[in-house]
């Protein structure tokens, strides 16, 4: 427990006096510091991870940093401040979870969606875009009808016309969908499985940095 007790000794200290007039030293567990938004974005500095259904920050912070001690630099370089909740359940964890939750109502409906996806073709690398939206029963209703089933529109990539001299398209399908409250848990926690991991190259300078900033 070395490292971790080296984290919570970089933390400031606050003195605190109770009602009998007693004072007490104590960490200021509510100091934060956080990474810039463009430095978590340099792929020079951070990389992505999908977490494996079993992984834990140690678990990470090992496979990456050789040291399981380093896995709060997993958490703070995801603004993860509370890792039962912030950090995928794996599946036996998800599936009490679901089931204490929702019991017989896990497969009901939880609500409906509106699923859009852009496809540009015609360029060297197809690139997809999706992107989902909460609707109304109303609204799934109305469209449902028609773009369940898939409504297809092709349109110049560029926006220019149909005589533009170009071979770029954007393929766009528009589709409705019911989620359920499984579905609806299954796709919070899928989420949660991509994160930032700092080069290990950066690893003593970031402890540093955090140091003197804490300090």
């Amino acid at each position: 427990m070395v490292i971790e007790m080296q984290y919570f000794d970089t933390l400031p200290k606050i003195i605190h006096t109770n009602n009998n007039g007693i004072s007490t030293i104590m960490t200021n567990l509510m100091a934060r510091v956080s990474i810039l938004p463009e430095i978590l974005k340099n792929p020079m500095v951070y990389y992505k991870y999908d977490i494996q259904d079993g992984d834990t920050p140690e678990i990470v912070a090992y496979k990456y940093y050789d040291d399981p001690y380093r896995y709060w630099i997993v958490l703070f370089a995801n603004k993860m401040l509370d890792p039962q909740w912030d950090w995928p359940l794996n599946s036996i964890q998800f599936n009490e979870y679901v089931n204490d939750k929702y019991g017989n109502t896990l497969n009901n409906l939880h609500h409906y969606e509106k699923v859009i996806t852009k496809t540009t073709r015609g360029t060297d690398d197809d690139q997809t875009v999706t992107e989902s939206f909460i609707i109304s029963t109303e609204e799934f209703l109305g469209v449902g009808l028609v773009k369940t089933i898939e409504l297809n529109e092709r349109r110049l990539a560029n926006g220019l016309s149909t005589t533009a001299n170009t071979k770029s398209y954007l393929d766009i399908t528009i589709q409705s969908t019911s989620i359920t409250n499984y579905e609806y848990e299954m796709n919070l926690n899928e989420y949660k499985r991509n994160i930032n991991i700092l080069n290990s190259k950066y690893v003593d300078q970031l402890e540093t940095e955090f140091q003197d900033l804490m300090s």
